[in-house]
């Protein structure tokens, strides 16, 4: 399409982008095994920054005024939103069961990252440092960002197992 594809993401054989070929960004899905494309979202505001694991597809979405994180299962074709919290959240993943975002909620001007556990329908939140936490990132048990704390920027992990955060 001549208008804007971005943000791709890719499970197995699946691919997800954000598609500005409606005038404004929709999150489209395109199965490779199937050779076939389809439209996720249909709103009229901006939905970016997709991430897929499996049948769920996460991303950023502007409906509400501001950007919260949404979730497509492709296996019931329902869409449901995982966080709609006031502040701002951003740049989803998704491992398995659970998606991880950053979340400006708590400091407003310096995001904390969050997790979600789709079984469960509970929410975490997975930082309390006031320095800059984001660009979350999930695989198996092990959450991982980038962090300022120290006044540089660092990576940190979270164990979900133990409970434990960590420089690396």
């Amino acid at each position: 399409d001549s208008k804007d594809q971005s943000n791709p993401a890719i499970w197995q054989d699946r691919i997800v982008w954000h598609d500005n070929r409606n005038g404004d960004y929709d999150i489209y899905l395109y199965d490779i095994a199937a050779a076939r494309e389809q439209r996720i979202t249909n709103d009229s505001h901006n939905q970016v920054t997709p991430a897929i694991w499996g049948d769920r597809i996460v991303w950023q979405d502007g409906r509400n005024g501001k950007y919260d994180i949404y979730l497509y299962d492709l296996t019931t074709s329902t869409e449901s939103a995982i966080s709609t919290n006031p502040a701002y959240q951003a740049r989803p993943a998704i491992d398995g069961d659970t998606v991880v975002w950053d979340d400006y909620r708590n400091w407003n001007e310096t995001p904390d990252i969050y997790r979600y556990d789709v079984v469960s329908n509970t929410e975490q939140r997975v930082t309390t440092d006031p320095a800059h936490q984001w660009y979350a990132a999930i695989s198996d048990d092990h959450i991982v960002w980038l962090d300022n704390r120290n006044g540089n920027f660092d990576i940190y992990a979270y164990d979900l197992q133990s409970g434990t955060e960590q420089a690396i």
